[in-house]
């Protein structure tokens, strides 16, 4: 066996310095999962970009969801800002919408999600057909 034969043999038995590597996810990207999450559930609409309360726009239903999220480690939080159609139970709808969030997260980032603050900042009315008059 040639030297460098040897040398490259001994490189492969030797493990790399440090192990393995790491996979960081950023808070973005756990955003734009959780922003999926919210135009995936029933009920639940994105909102417009609010200063001290008043809305900058109008609430649309493929609006997306306003999202800040914080990683730490495999950690991670989210505070969501949503619109929910009246007149559903808000209640019920968020406590489906946190669930809805968290089990996306966790499938696809594999980060554990400590909590999940919904702001319900919205309430437009379910959008009815326009009645029309046949003459």
């Amino acid at each position: 066996m040639s030297a460098s034969a040897s040398a490259v043999a001994a490189e492969r038995r030797t493990p790399p310095t440090g192990g393995p590597g790491r996979t960081v996810i950023a808070e973005r990207v756990v955003e734009k999962i959780a922003a999926l999450a919210v135009q995936d559930a029933e009920r639940v609409s994105g909102s417009a970009t609010r200063v001290l309360g008043v809305p900058l726009g109008r609430d649309r239903l493929q609006q997306p969801a306003q999202v800040n999220a914080w990683v730490d480690g495999q950690v991670t939080g989210l505070t969501v800002r949503v619109s929910l159609d009246w007149p559903a139970s808000a209640r019920g709808t968020a406590r489906r919408l946190r669930v809805h969030i968290v089990d996306r997260v966790q499938q696809l980032t594999g980060l554990r999600v400590d909590h999940v603050d919904i702001d319900i900042v919205g309430l437009p009315p379910t959008p009815r057909p326009t009645r029309r008059v046949v003459r």
